[in-house]
């Protein structure tokens, strides 16, 4: 069906809520990700032409096996990044694998088996595009908005790098990933390099880590950061890149995808961060363009992995991954609160959480010294508003909390913070640290 139809069908679908008329046009720019056709024509000599100005053999000359390659990506990629890299790597004769999987509302330890993310759910859209041995027909799995007129994406486990690396063998791999920190920073605007810095090291080290010590058959990595956007400043987005790239280190190349995009784009989402059209699969092209150039300076056939490249060089520090839950019980009374905000500010996510700013009375158990006490609650959890009304009167209460850890599966997850206190260290009520749809332990979640 043509893009346009799809995208009236969609909005006709939507007209009975508020909420689903704004994914109606989220959908549209990750939709787009499988019809870029429609909207360019796509030219399959475009990656070997890149190729051969770079003169990057390595892609341009055939060989016997040919290199395999593995893509990862994140909502931003679906939308054009990750299917024109894909068509750029298959268009060259030296390449006989590529396999591009792209899963909305990732980050870096969204696609490692360590706790707590081991059973982590994509809800906002999957695609995949695999080579399969033997076979000119590509292996394909569309489970994300506007895939079929109507459609909205099933709930679809994330594929885990240490089942993938095994099973493809890449030579190259290229991760694209880095958005999703943008809703940890308050207001978008706003760096405290003592929260926000751990809170990226923690989810990007572990897989460098791993990465260094088990990528046996990976000889180069390509880490790709955020494009310009309009939701964060452009302080913010320096600070994100700035800290992968001190995480990547010379494990890998870091591309900037700064230098190669231009907010605000033609094919803009409201959310101001997700581009669709031509913008996104220059991207794509120019993301290519760097790989290739690192490509022809390196003679890839004879380089060693990156397993062996870091024995002389510092491996990143992998923070601990558990939800471990050291409880505090405090007799509080509450000072200020954030507001709750609607479902289409953080979509097409399905968590979101609100900033509650409480006076401490009396520590009943436990350790804590300040008279203050931040903390975080889900305001919507799998895009259901919860209750939070209990926790705005201006009775006391008796909660029991624990740390908001730099690795929980709650850091990453968008947060309106209206109270300031920046200089708090966050907390989480005990009983909402499982109940993220993603926790080993939560006693709501899809099989």
């Amino acid at each position: 069906m043509p893009f346009h139809k799809v995208a009236i069908r969609l909005f006709f679908q939507s007209q009975g809520c508020k909420f689903f008329r704004h994914l109606a046009i989220v959908t549209l720019f990750l939709q787009s990700a499988t019809t870029f056709a429609a909207t360019e024509k796509s030219d399959p000599l475009k990656g070997i032409e890149i190729a051969e100005q770079k003169k990057a053999r390595c892609l341009t000359q055939a060989s016997e096996n040919g290199l395999r390659v593995l893509i990862l990506t994140d909502s931003m990629g679906m939308a054009g990044l990750g299917p024109i890299i894909d068509e750029c790597f298959r268009s060259c004769p030296g390449v006989g694998a590529v396999h591009t999987i792209m899963a909305c509302g990732t980050n870096p330890l969204s696609w490692m088996k360590a706790s707590p993310y081991r059973k982590a759910t994509t809800r906002c859209g999957f695609w995949s595009i695999e080579t399969v041995a033997g076979k000119k027909q590509l292996q394909q799995i569309q489970n994300f908005y506007g895939s079929k007129p109507g459609a909205r994406p099933k709930p679809h486990a994330i594929p885990k790098i240490e089942d993938l690396l095994p099973a493809i063998k890449p030579d190259i791999l290229i991760i694209q990933n880095g958005n999703n920190f943008f809703g940890t920073f308050k207001k978008g605007n706003q760096v405290d390099a003592n929260r926000n810095g751990p809170v990226i090291r923690a989810h990007v080290n572990p897989m460098i880590k791993w990465l260094t010590q088990n990528a046996s058959s990976v000889k180069r990595l390509y880490w790709i950061t955020p494009p310009q956007a309009g939701n964060v400043t452009p302080e913010v987005q320096a600070f994100i890149h700035d800290i992968i790239a001190e995480c990547v280190g010379q494990n890998g190349l870091t591309i900037d995808s700064r230098q190669i995009t231009s907010y605000p784009y033609k094919g803009q989402a409201r959310d101001k961060m997700h581009f669709s059209g031509k913008a996104a699969h220059d991207w794509g092209r120019d993301s290519f363009r760097i790989i290739a150039e690192d490509l022809a300076q390196h003679d890839i056939a004879s380089m060693q992995p990156i397993t062996s490249a870091t024995q002389n060089q510092p491996i990143p520090t992998a923070e601990k991954s558990e939800n471990e839950i050291n409880p505090v019980c405090l007799k509080v009374r509450l000072k200020t609160a954030s507001s709750i905000p609607k479902r289409k500010s953080f979509a097409p996510y399905g968590e979101c959480m609100v900033a509650y700013l409480y006076e401490v009375i009396e520590v009943l158990s436990g350790q804590y010294e300040a008279k203050e006490l931040l903390i975080y609650h889900p305001a919507y959890i799998k895009n259901a508003q919860q209750d939070l009304s209990k926790f705005r009167k201006k009775n006391e209460l008796e909660l029991s909390v624990t740390e908001l850890k730099d690795e929980s599966l709650w850091a990453t997850v968008t947060q309106n913070d209206e109270v300031g206190a920046a200089d708090h260290t966050p907390y989480i009520l005990c009983e909402d640290v499982n109940r993220h749809p993603n926790s080993d332990n939560c006693d709501d979640c899809d099989p």
